[in-house]
C-alpha cells in the first residue's frame, strides 16, 4: 500500500489529526466539571455538524452508523473522565497509542489490507507504541494517575473501533449522519440528567463536537481513500496536537526534563506514523 498515490487521502488523515487533537481544548478550558453534562453537549455539536453534511452524503438511518456512534460515545465518556484525572496532555498520548494499534490489527486481520513493506509497516506500529513510557514516565504516578491511564487505554481501544461498523457494511459516507444521530440522541439524557446549565460549559462542549465531527469526516475519507490500516494512525498524530496544547497552554507540565521526556514520545509517535504511511 502506498498512500503517497493518493495525496487526498493523506491530507484528509492530517485534517484529522489537526482537528481530533484540538477535540478536547474547549472541554479542558472548563476543567471537566460534569462529564455527563459535556458528552451531552458534545453531542449537539455533532449533529449540528452532522445536518449540512447530511445535504451531501444523505440522511438515512443505517444501523452501522447507529453502532458506531454507540461505540465512540462510551469512548469519548472514558476519554474526558481520563482527562479529568490526569489531563490531556498524558491522556491523548496514552489513548492515541491504542487507538493506533486496534485499527492497525483491524485493517490486517479483518480487512485483510496489504502494505508493500510489512516489516516496516511493524516497525512503524512498534515506535508508535514505543512513545508511550515517555510520557506516563514524566512524573511520578499516583494510584489516580494509574487509573487514569487504564482509562485512557480502554478508551483508545474503544475508538479505535468506531468507524469499523461502517467500513464492514461499506457505509462511511451514508452512515455518518447516523453516527452523529447516534451520539446526539444519547447525549441528551444525559444532558438532563447532569442538571447543569451553565453557559460556558455546554458551549464548550457543542465545539467540542464539532471539531470532532470536522475530524471524523476528514478521517472517513481518508479510509475511502487510503484504508485503516495508514489513514487512522496517521489521524492520531493529533496527539501532538493535544500535548503542545496540555503543555504550552494549560501548563500540565512544567518541569523541563518531563517537558523533554513528553516530548520525545510525542515524535516517536509522529514518527511512527510517518514510517507507516510510506510502507
Amino acid at each position: 500500500m502506498n498512500p503517497s498515490l493518493n495525496p487526498l487521502g493523506l491530507m484528509s488523515s492530517i485534517g484529522s489529526a489537526v482537528c481530533w487533537g484540538t477535540f478536547f481544548v474547549p472541554v479542558r478550558k472548563v476543567n471537566v466539571v460534569n462529564i455527563w453534562q459535556l458528552q451531552g453537549s458534545t453531542g449537539i455539536g455533532v449533529l449540528l455538524f452532522a445536518i449540512p453534511i447530511g445535504f451531501f452524503w444523505g440522511f438515512g438511518i443505517v444501523p452501522s452508523g447507529l453502532l458506531s456512534g454507540v461505540i465512540w460515545t462510551v469512548g469519548n465518556i472514558l476519554a474526558l473522565y481520563s482527562v479529568k484525572l490526569i489531563g490531556l496532555s498524558r491522556t491523548s498520548p496514552f489513548l492515541a497509542g491504542f487507538s493506533i494499534l486496534v485499527s492497525f490489527l483491524w485493517g490486517i486481520l479483518f480487512f485483510e489490507e496489504k502494505f508493500s513493506y510489512m516489516i516496516l509497516a511493524i516497525g512503524a506500529i512498534g515506535l508508535l507504541l514505543a512513545g508511550l513510557p515517555f510520557v506516563t514516565s514524566a512524573t511520578k504516578t499516583s494510584a489516580v494517575q494509574r487509573k487514569g491511564y487504564f482509562i485512557a487505554a480502554a478508551s483508545g481501544i474503544i475508538g479505535g473501533s468506531y468507524v469499523i461498523p461502517m467500513q464492514a457494511t461499506h457505509t462511511l459516507q451514508s452512515g455518518f449522519f447516523s453516527s452523529s444521530l447516534s451520539i446526539f440522541a444519547i447525549g441528551i439524557p444525559l444532558l438532563f440528567l447532569s442538571r447543569r446549565w451553565i453557559k460556558k460549559e455546554i458551549i464548550a462542549g457543542i465545539v467540542s463536537g464539532s471539531l470532532f465531527n470536522t475530524g471524523s469526516l476528514f478521517v472517513l475519507i481518508a479510509i475511502a481513500s487510503i484504508g485503516i490500516t495508514v489513514a487512522y494512525p496517521i489521524s492520531q498524530t493529533a496527539t501532538l496536537f493535544a500535548v503542545s496544547w496540555g503543555v504550552l497552554y494549560f501548563k500540565e507540565i512544567t518541569n523541563k526534563r518531563n517537558i523533554l521526556r513528553v516530548a520525545a514520545g510525542s515524535v516517536m509517535i509522529l514518527s511512527g506514523a510517518i514510517l507507516l504511511s510510506i510502507a
